[in-house]
């Protein structure tokens, strides 16, 4: 049974004992991810979308579900940041709250991706090393436009943290617990490279040279 469809894979992990793993509907679920991210990137202004990586755990912090993040994703012998997101997320049957999800952390992605392009071509001192811990940001200062990356109707439809249009997520969560363990991951520490594609890079260009016209014009 395949388990990688195009940069979207199941990473290994431990299942408790369980008179019915799901791990069927969950290999089927990465081909649900899978075929999400294509449609995405299909509407969106760029070809390139990140990798997905669906992790056979539950995921919380402080009793409240974690539905996906972005971090480092072990690749061969290197990390390099992607979207990780668990077992809840990739067995949701809601389309929709999958979508805008993955469109949400996929934005974070492209704040690090331009954060790096334009401080490496403006010549960073830190010789393109990106440290955000110590800037201060919040969850919404580290997202860029969605009019800028995505298509008209995921940029309509954009979410933030806690929204409601994942708690169909949250909800499809409950009974889980007896197929998947519940863990909290850590967080904030992870550190790795970020392959971004030459089309992401262009668009990060066009995006920069637009806004600083608009700059010069409002000067």
């Amino acid at each position: 049974m395949p388990t990688h469809y195009d940069d979207v894979w199941l990473a290994g992990g431990r299942l408790p004992i369980s008179a019915d793993p799901p791990l069927a509907r969950l290999v089927k679920g990465v081909e649900t991810v899978a075929s999400i991210r294509a449609e995405i990137a299909q509407a969106a202004k760029v070809a390139t979308m990140p990798a997905v990586e669906v992790v056979p755990y539950i995921w919380t912090n402080q009793r409240v579900l974690i539905c996906g993040r972005v971090t480092a994703l072990s690749r061969g012998d290197r990390s390099c940041f992607g979207v990780q997101i668990p077992a809840p997320t990739a067995l949701c049957t809601d389309r929709a709250a999958v979508r805008a999800l993955l469109v949400h952390e996929f934005a974070h992605w492209f704040y690090i991706a331009t954060r790096a392009v334009n401080g490496s071509e403006a010549g960073d001192k830190e010789g393109g090393v990106l440290d955000l811990r110590n800037e201060g940001l919040t969850e919404s200062d580290t997202q860029i436009d969605a009019e800028d990356w995505f298509g008209e109707e995921d940029a309509r439809r954009f979410i933030q943290h806690g929204d409601p249009a994942t708690l169909a997520i949250s909800s499809q969560a409950t009974g889980l617990e007896t197929h998947f363990y519940v863990v909290t991951p850590r967080m904030g520490d992870t550190v790795g490279g970020i392959d971004i594609g030459d089309d992401v890079k262009a668009h990060i260009r066009r995006l920069r040279t637009k806004r600083a016209r608009g700059q010069g014009l409002s000067g």
